[in-house]
C-alpha cells in the first residue's frame, strides 16, 4: 500500500471517529484532511478549537503530514512555530524521524503531537508565551542533540553518531561508548536505541547535519 493509500485509509477511520473532518484530495490529487480540531482537558472539558488541515506527505507514515491552521488565528510567523508557507513547526526534525521509525498512524499522530502543538499555542494565546519551546529552526534541530546526548560538544556528538551507526551495542554492564566511565545502561543506553533505530539513510542525515555545524 503506498503512501496516498495508507494516509487516505486512516484519515478514514478517523473520519468516522470525528465528524468534523472530511478527507478529500486537492487538485494535485494529495489527500488532505480537514477540520475542526477540538481541543479539551483531563477531565474531557472543552478548551479551544481550531480550524486545521493536514496533508499527506510524499513518504508519510515515515513523516509527520504537514499541518495547516486555516482560521487565522495563529501569524504565519517562525516565532509562533510556523514555516514560512504556513505548515506547522511540530517538533524537532531528528525527533520526527525517531518517532515515525517506530510507527504512527494518523491517530496517534494527531492525539500525541499535532493535539499538543495546539495546546501551546492556545497558552501561548492566553499568556503570551509558550509551555514548552525550544529554538526555531536549525538550532532547534541542534537542541535535541545535545538534550539526548547530554553535551553540546557537537563533535563529540558527531562521534557517537557514528558509533551508533557502525558499533553493536554494547553489553549493558559494559562501560559507556561515549568514554566518561558509566556503565553504558545508567549513560547513552537510551540515545544508543533511539537512533539505531533509525533507518541508516536516516542517520546519515542526522550525522551530516551535526557535522555542519561544527
Amino acid at each position: 500500500m503506498n503512501n496516498l493509500a495508507v494516509f487516505r485509509q486512516e484519515a478514514a477511520i478517523w473520519c468516522a471517529q470525528n465528524p468534523g473532518f472530511v478527507c478529500s484530495d486537492n487538485q494535485q490529487g494529495v489527500p488532505e484532511l480537514t477540520g475542526k480540531l477540538q481541543l479539551s482537558d483531563g477531565q474531557g472539558e472543552w478548551v479551544d478549537t481550531y480550524e486545521v488541515r493536514i496533508v499527506c506527505t510524499p513518504d508519510y507514515p515515515l513523516s509527520f503530514p504537514l499541518v495547516y491552521e486555516t482560521g487565522g488565528r495563529i501569524p504565519m510567523n517562525i516565532e509562533w512555530h510556523v514555516y514560512p508557507d504556513g505548515h506547522a513547526c511540530i517538533c524537532a526534525i531528528p525527533e520526527e524521524m525517531i518517532v515515525c521509525s517506530r510507527g504512527i498512524t494518523m491517530q496517534t499522530f494527531i492525539n500525541d503531537w499535532m493535539s499538543p502543538y495546539f495546546f501551546n499555542q492556545k497558552h501561548r494565546e492566553m499568556h503570551g508565551f509558550f509551555l514548552k519551546e525550544r529554538p526555531h529552526g536549525p538550532a532547534g534541530n541542534i537542541q535535541f542533540f545535545h538534550e539526548i546526548f547530554k553535551t553540546d560538544d557537537l563533535r563529540y556528538i558527531a562521534e557517537m553518531l557514528f558509533y551508533i551507526r557502525s558499533k553493536q551495542e554494547p553489553n549493558r554492564v559494559q562501560n559507556c561508548f561515549c568514554g566518561s566511565g558509566e556503565k553504558y545502561r545508567r549513560c547513552h543506553r537510551d540515545a544508543f536505541r533511539l537512533f539505531r533505530a533509525l533507518p541508516v539513510d536516516k542517520l546519515d542525515q542526522c550525522i551530516r547535519f551535526v557535522q555542519s555545524w561544527v
